[in-house]
């Protein structure tokens, strides 16, 4: 098995028990360690959709932002949302937070997504980055899947530069909750390594905020 197999396996038996307690946990970290606003974050996202059109949501997780941001069922301009994850209990819980068609749920691997080349013009990605083994895999994946005047917006939960705070995601790290820590030098190598280029880039306390296009 692979390093990459090993930290996906990983991932998937820890998100298994935080599953049952997502998004209150999520939402504590969310604005504890790493400063967040949501309301912002979730405008970010909102505005990726602004005339009708397909979204491929990445590393969904529970659904709640996804929900709270597209508004499946209620945005006119959502036309279909396809939700991807590797946690089979994330998915299971999106699909009650995402009820509304027109959607589908598919249980997969971002490094290695079942998705055409160019299928998809729009992409979200919002803290999935944090949880896959290989980022640079991953950005090339989305590469390959995102139309060539399409774009990605996403978020990315940089290391905090407080002491206590670096020690609890390290902590995290080690238990299998997160693969990596991020800082902005390295997600800006990630992404011109991958072949996209950065069209808006925006912090918020340590979270951040991009949008990606070819």
């Amino acid at each position: 098995m692979s390093t990459n197999e090993v930290l996906n396996q990983k991932t998937k038996e820890r998100y298994s028990l935080y599953a049952q307690f997502y998004p209150i946990l999520a939402l504590l970290a969310y604005y504890i360690i790493w400063r967040g606003n949501i309301l912002k974050h979730i405008k970010f996202f909102k505005n990726l959709l602004t005339q009708k059109s397909s979204v491929l949501d990445i590393a969904t997780g529970d659904g709640s932002l996804t929900a709270a941001a597209l508004k499946p069922g209620k945005n006119k301009n959502l036309e279909s949302l396809v939700c991807l994850d590797i946690s089979p209990d994330m998915l299971e819980k999106a699909r009650k937070n995402l009820k509304s068609p027109p959607t589908e749920f598919v249980l997969g691997d971002v490094g290695n997504m079942p998705f055409k080349d160019g299928q998809y013009s729009l992409i979200s990605c919002f803290g999935g980055l944090n949880s896959f083994p290989d980022v640079p895999l991953a950005l090339k994946e989305i590469h390959r899947v995102m139309a060539p005047h399409g774009k990605v917006r996403g978020s990315a939960l940089l290391l905090p530069a407080s002491p206590w705070r670096q020690k609890k995601i390290h902590q995290w790290i080690e238990e299998g909750y997160q693969t990596q820590t991020i800082t902005t030098e390295k997600f800006r190598n990630w992404v011109r390594e991958s072949g996209f280029k950065i069209s808006i880039e925006q912090q918020i306390g340590d979270v951040l905020l991009f949008e990606l296009v070819k």
